[in-house]
């Protein structure tokens, strides 16, 4: 992992995480992004947090995140930065104080290159990060309904996954 030399000298890692294995530039991608990002900003990267092809609404099997939670509260680091803040994970309201809790109590923040910094320490901050939470999670609801939806539909036609005719 590169070292980024700069004057603030906070600690930062990534999280990078990419949904399916369908998104092959994904994480690279992100990481490049970041990696820019971050040297903007001044702060050293000290290590990276991956999870591949795992939903965001799937935690407790997101051995990366996990890792990054456990290291967090350790105090390895002191700022996570996720290219969107569906990166770092799709929660449901409730859902979501449950993983942030360990990070905030540790005095972690995070810094999302779509959203800017998120504080979860500020009234506003909480309301505007579970705002943009609760769209994200019910996006994924949405979409695994719709893909459900077509799915059946197929089957009930006689064709299989991606349109194909079942032999």
């Amino acid at each position: 992992m590169a070292v980024l030399n700069n004057s603030k000298n906070e600690r930062a890692v990534l999280y990078l995480r990419m949904s399916t294995d369908q998104q092959e530039q994904s994480i690279s991608a992100q990481r490049d992004e970041l990696h820019r990002y971050a040297k903007r900003q001044g702060y050293v990267i000290i290590d990276e947090y991956i999870d591949k092809a795992i939903s965001g609404d799937n935690t407790q099997k997101r051995a990366g995140f996990l890792r990054m939670r456990d290291d967090a509260v350790s105090g390895r680091f002191s700022l996570v930065l996720c290219w969107d803040q569906d990166r770092f994970g799709r929660f449901d309201l409730l859902e979501g104080g449950f993983w942030i809790t360990p990070f905030r109590e540790a005095g972690v923040r995070m810094e999302a290159i779509a959203q800017g910094k998120i504080d979860w320490e500020d009234l506003v901050g909480q309301l505007i990060y579970s705002v943009n939470q609760m769209g994200k999670a019910q996006f994924l609801r949405d979409l695994s309904r719709n893909v459900c939806r077509a799915q059946l539909q197929d089957a009930m036609k006689g064709r299989g996954t991606g349109g194909n005719r079942i032999p």
